[in-house]
C-alpha cells in the first residue's frame, strides 16, 4: 500500500510539474511569436509608408528611403541549414491585371525578379491583405489606385522563433528531469509518517489477532469441559458459535494484515480450470440444500502462472458471497474463459442489486445487508479477494446486470 501511495505521489507530482512547465513554455513561445509578428508588421507598415515616394523601377533609392539603417555586418546574408537569413524588405507595385509594374528594394538588391514573381503569384491567389507566404511576410494596400505589396524576408525571425522554441524545450526538459528526481527523493520522506502509522496499525492487528487466539482457545476448551460435566445445552452451543465467529474474524484480520505486508506469493504454473472446478463444486451441495441452482461453464485446461492456494481462496470467497446473497430459489453461474486475458465470472440473482453500493463492496467491513443480520460474515471476504487479485496483477469488479443479477468479474493476465 505504501508503495502504491509513493507511486501516486510521484505520478501526481510529475504530471503537475509537467503541466506547469508545458504552460510556461507555451506562454513564453506564444509571447515571443506574437512580439516577433508585431515587430514584422511594424516593419511592413514602415516600408509601406514609402509607397508614395517618387522612385522609378530600376533606380536604387537611398538607404533612408524606406529601409532601416544597416549596421555593419548586420544585414549580410548567411546560411543556417541551407536557409538564407535576410532582413531586407521591398515594395512591389502591381497594375490592374495584378502584374508587377515596378519593384523597389534597397541597394543590395537581394530579391531576384523570378523569386518575387513566384511570391506575388502566391500572394494574389491567397486573396488576403496580410499574412505569410513561406518565410515571407507581406502586407497588401492600395496607393494611388495601384495595388502595392510590402514584402519582407522573415527567415531570420523564424529562425529566432525556432531557436527560442528549441532552447525552451531543452531547458524545460532538463528542469523537469531535475525536479522530477527531487520529487522521487522527497516522496519517501513525504510518505514516511503514513508508512510508520500504517506499519504500527498492521503490527497492532497482527499482535491483537495472536493475543485473541489464546483466550478463544481457552474458552472453547472450557466450554467442552462444561458440556461433558453438565450435558448438552443451548448455552454451550451459543458459546461455540460465537467462538467460531470470533476465530474466523481473527483469521481474516491476520490474512489481510499479511497481504498488506506485500508478501510475494509463490507463483507456479497450474491448471486453473481444475482449481476453479474443485473449489466451486464444493458449494454445490450447500447451494442445492438452500433450494438454489448452480451452473458451471468452465473452459478445459486453462493454464495460469500464480499462487494456486490463493486463487482457490479467491474462488471460495466469491462462491461464499454468491451463496449468501443469492435470492431464494435463485441461480448462481460460474464461468471461466482462457486466453491472453483470463476471465472468471460468478453471477447470482440478487433482487436488491439496485440498492447495493458496488463502489464500496471491496471495502473492509462493508456489507450489502445494511441491517447487518448475523450470518457469520464480517464483510472482510471481498477485501481479501481484492488483495489476492492485486497480488496477481489482475483486476476485480462488481456490477449489476440485467434481470436483477450481480456479476463479480476477475481478470487475470497470462
Amino acid at each position: 500500500m505504501i508503495k502504491k501511495l509513493r507511486k501516486k505521489f510521484i505520478m501526481i507530482g510529475g504530471l503537475s510539474l509537467f503541466a506547469m512547465i508545458l504552460i510556461v513554455m507555451a506562454a513564453i513561445n506564444i509571447a515571443f511569436y506574437c512580439q516577433t509578428s508585431r515587430h514584422l508588421d511594424s516593419k511592413l507598415s514602415s516600408i509601406m509608408k514609402n509607397a508614395d515616394a517618387p522612385t522609378e523601377f530600376g533606380q536604387k533609392p537611398d538607404r533612408g528611403d524606406f529601409m532601416p539603417e544597416e549596421k555593419p555586418g548586420g544585414n549580410m546574408p548567411f546560411g543556417v541549414g541551407g536557409l538564407k537569413i535576410q532582413a531586407d524588405g521591398c515594395l512591389i507595385f502591381l497594375d490592374e491585371d495584378n502584374t508587377i509594374k515596378s519593384i523597389r528594394q534597397d541597394a543590395a538588391n537581394r530579391y531576384s525578379e523570378d523569386n518575387i514573381q513566384s511570391v506575388v503569384k502566391d500572394i494574389i491567389s491567397q486573396d488576403k491583405t496580410k499574412g505569410w507566404n513561406g518565410y515571407y511576410k507581406y502586407l497588401v494596400e492600395t496607393h494611388n489606385e495601384s495595388k502595392v505589396i510590402s514584402l519582407i524576408n522573415a527567415s531570420s525571425d523564424i529562425y529566432s522563433i525556432l531557436w527560442v522554441a528549441a532552447l525552451s524545450i531543452i531547458i524545460g526538459a532538463v528542469s523537469f528531469l531535475i525536479a522530477f528526481l527531487i520529487i522521487i527523493l522527497a516522496s519517501r520522506r513525504a510518505t514516511r509518517p503514513v508508512a510508520e502509522s500504517y506499519a504500527r496499525q498492521k503490527q497492532f492487528v497482527t499482535d491483537a489477532g495472536h493475543e485473541l487466539k489464546t483466550p478463544l482457545t481457552a474458552i472453547s476448551a472450557d466450554n467442552e469441559v462444561a458440556r461433558m460435566l453438565y450435558g448438552d445445552s443451548e448455552w454451550f452451543d451459543g458459546i461455540d458459535a460465537q467462538v467460531s465467529k470470533m476465530t474466523g474474524l481473527v483469521k481474516s484480520l491476520i490474512t489481510l494484515s499479511r497481504m498488506d505486508e506485500e508478501i510475494k506469493p509463490e507463483f507456479s504454473e497450474f491448471n486453473l480450470s481444475d482449481a476453479v472446478w474443485d473449489t466451486a463444486e464444493t458449494f454445490k451441495n450447500i447451494v442445492n440444500s438452500q433450494g438454489k441452482i448452480i451452473t458451471f461453464d468452465i473452459e478445459d485446461d486453462v493454464r495460469y502462472n500464480g499462487d494456486e492456494s490463493m486463487i482457490r481462496q479467491l474462488v471460495s470467497i466469491l462462491m461464499d458471497n454468491a451463496a449468501k446473497y443469492c435470492d431464494d430459489s435463485g441461480k448462481i453461474a460460474v464461468s471461466l474463459k482462457g486466453g491472453k486475458k483470463i476471465l472468471l465470472r460468478v453471477i447470482n440473482d440478487f433482487s436488491d442489486a439496485d440498492e447495493c453500493q458496488f463502489d464500496k463492496v471491496f471495502e473492509r467491513f462493508y456489507r450489502a445487508d445494511k441491517a447487518r443480520t448475523p450470518d457469520g460474515s464480517y464483510g472482510l471476504g471481498l477485501s481479501i479477494a481484492k488483495s489476492i487479485t492485486e497480488h496477481h496483477k489482475g483486476t476485480i469488479s462488481a456490477a449489476p446486470i440485467a434481470h436483477k443479477k450481480v456479476m463479480f468479474e476477475v481478470t487475470l493476465r497470462n
